[in-house]
């Protein structure tokens, strides 16, 4: 059951704001995924043009106006800069999404993200009640996996050779995280 509400809600933690992406931010989303070292392991290739931003940004819109996906921008307090995104990819009548995050190579290693995916994780098992949060993830993408791993993620299995990116079939870890695993960990529920 899709629990998406009418209004974009806003998430907040210690250093972090998680708010709707707006055109007035496509100089940041151009940034980011114009970076090599944030795309790596994404099966597309850098942003070739600003044009290209704004249709990803327009591609997060429509996604929330169709209740199929959020996607939220990341904003650090202190610089009011986006830092990245974090969102759900794909919903389904089963309470199974799928989610995928990025960070500007500039803020990595000092747990932006984590700070975020548990923002992210509150309001998703705890509002939206969504039972399974799952993630794919490149067997190369280390630092991807620890963090899920950190988050209370089960590693479900490889995918061989499940996505053709770069040239090259690419193996794919399978990451999934239950909510009532979420639960036991002793998480607060509410943002």
């Amino acid at each position: 059951m899709n629990k998406l509400p009418d209004a974009f809600p806003v998430l907040s933690t210690e250093r972090l704001t998680l708010a709707p992406v707006s055109m007035a931010m496509l100089e940041d989303i151009f940034f980011i995924f114009n970076d090599p070292k944030v795309v790596r392991f994404y099966p597309v290739a850098p942003l070739a043009n600003r044009g290209k931003a704004m249709e990803r940004i327009q591609q997060y819109q429509r996604m929330f106006r169709e209740k199929t996906g959020i996607r939220w921008v990341i904003i650090a307090k202190g610089t009011h800069s986006v830092v990245g995104t974090i969102g759900i990819n794909s919903m389904d009548s089963n309470n199974k999404c799928s989610i995928s995050y990025d960070l500007s190579s500039n803020w990595w290693k000092r747990g932006y993200m984590q700070e975020a995916m548990q923002a992210f994780l509150a309001y998703v098992f705890g509002t939206l009640e969504i039972n399974r949060v799952q993630a794919e993830v490149m067997k190369d993408n280390t630092d991807s996996c620890v963090l899920l791993e950190k988050l209370g993620f089960e590693k479900e299995g490889l995918l061989r050779e499940w996505q053709y990116w770069d040239g090259r079939y690419n193996d794919i870890y399978m990451y999934a995280l239950l909510r009532r695993e979420y639960k036991a960990e002793d998480h607060t529920l509410g943002v």
